[in-house]
């Protein structure tokens, strides 16, 4: 038996019972008809992770920034196909871990493995392409309007800083507890589809917040040719983020915040006359608004405009 047939045999031919994902005998799934959001992301060594990160974790990452994208159209979670391209050397060892960490998440958000990849690379990448069904309507992406609130579900910022921790754990002061928890997070995304799903036909619009608060509010507010306006201290900050605030100069830390990448928490805007409905919904925080004018400004406590960098997080 060849190598690549062994390693789909016995690490993902287990995780794709399903009839879509036809044994992995095909180069494709059969998907009868459906109404369905695709989406794909992927990850690559030395861009996104190192060498010796831990498979497991990779695996699950990979799949709950997928599913965060299917959370940002208000679908639900269907299949994805998985494809990878991995250095010859001890890849079996390497697939084996991989697999658990997609095993576990993979029941825990109830997702199948549809089909996908494998070949040989001198480096890492990993890449999903991932499904979702609706029923009649998915978010609009882009457009929001004039005296819309502002939402962001989860805590904003603890993926930044815990991104600055995992390249250089001491580049920031801080408890070493603090400090991994932050990590953890970057590490381990939180998908929020339930909430997703509950925001359909309530929303302007809804994205998911991997490019930095401050890119993901610009782009709307440029695209609907209107102003948003964030104010800092309703911004929901986790007790660990804040302490890193607290031990350190607090406009390079709100510069992270609201610049990095990588939360992964859903950003919307909603009508101000159905804020008692939004706001039945748990876990998440109204921290702005829409009005006339253009750009984004950003307001202290007294309602003065903060100078701070907005730049958003950028591959490139």
């Amino acid at each position: 038996m060849d190598k690549e047939k062994y390693i789909i045999e016995n690490f993902f031919l287990p995780l794709a019972d399903n009839d879509e994902a036809l044994q992995l005998q095909n180069d494709a799934a059969l998907l009868k008809k459906q109404n369905l959001v695709v989406s794909t992301d992927m990850m690559v060594e030395d861009q996104h992770f190192k060498k010796n990160h831990d498979p497991k974790i990779l695996a699950k990452k990979l799949l709950r920034i997928n599913l965060s994208d299917i959370a940002a159209m208000g679908a639900t979670p269907y299949g994805f196909f998985l494809n990878l391209a991995l250095p010859k050397n001890n890849v079996e060892e390497w697939i084996k871990r991989f697999s658990f960490g997609l095993s576990d998440d993979m029941k825990l958000f109830d997702i199948k493995l549809f089909g996908g990849d494998l070949s040989q690379s001198s480096k890492i990448f990993l890449s999903m392409t991932i499904l979702g069904k609706i029923k009649n309507k998915c978010h609009n992406k882009n457009y929001s309007k004039i005296n819309s609130d502002i939402y962001v579900s989860g805590n904003i910022g603890d993926a930044p800083l815990g991104f600055e921790f995992s390249k250089n754990f001491n580049c920031l002061n801080g408890s070493k507890i603090n400090k991994l928890t932050l990590i953890n997070k970057f590490n381990l995304p939180e998908p929020r589809v339930n909430i997703g799903l509950r925001l359909v036909n309530k929303v302007d619009f809804c994205t998911d917040i991997s490019d930095g608060l401050v890119r993901e509010i610009f782009r709307v507010a440029n695209y609907s040719k209107i102003q948003a306006n964030i104010f800092i201290e309703d911004l929901p900050i986790s007790v660990e983020a804040k302490s890193i605030i607290n031990m350190n100069k607090k406009k390079r830390i709100f510069e992270i915040i609201l610049n990095g990448g990588e939360d992964y928490e859903l950003l919307f805007s909603a009508r101000s006359e159905n804020r008692k409905i939004i706001e039945k919904i748990k876990n998440i925080k109204r921290i702005g608004n829409f009005s006339k004018g253009s750009g984004l400004n950003i307001y202290d406590k007294n309602h003065q405009n903060l100078n701070l960098v907005k730049k958003g997080f950028s591959h490139f």
